[in-house]
């Protein structure tokens, strides 16, 4: 019996994407700490305790990051770890807050964000004894406008 042309179109992209299923299936399945390689455990430490409440989609964005951690400059590498540091210590309140405002960032208009980009960079050249004046002054929940 001779397979239709739609059942040959669909022998044939099943032929192709078999292999690539293949290829794929070691990053998919490496998704539990004990499975990830020694390289991608090393970079991501500071999150052991924390894999197993991550969502998969969020693992394999912090598995990408992994990938690309050995290209990256030692000072990128190093703000990276600290970051990690950081999130592993928030709590999940913390976390969801630091999402919505990462989410309502992205959806400002452009001029909007380079803005608090340039604000930011004004912040950040103060001296140590200037930002804590200015958080004085400013007290957490009362944005400074």
């Amino acid at each position: 019996m001779a397979l239709s042309p739609l059942a040959r179109l669909r022998a044939a992209a099943i032929g192709l994407l078999f292999p690539i299923a293949l290829i794929a299936a070691p990053t998919a399945l490496a998704q539990d700490w004990p499975q990830l390689t020694p390289e991608q455990q090393r970079i991501l430490a500071p999150l052991k305790d924390d894999w197993p409440n991550i969502e998969p989609p969020r693992r394999q964005k912090w598995l990408d990051i992994a990938r690309r951690y050995p290209s990256m400059p030692p000072q990128k590498q190093e703000r990276l770890q600290a970051r990690m540091r950081q999130w592993a210590a928030m709590t999940p309140e913390e976390r969801a807050q630091v999402r919505e405002r990462y989410r309502m960032l992205r959806e400002m208009p452009p001029e909007q964000r380079e803005e608090i980009r340039r604000k930011w960079r004004e912040y950040d050249s103060l001296t140590q004894e200037e930002k804590d004046a200015l958080r004085q002054a400013h007290p957490a929940g009362r944005p400074v406008q």
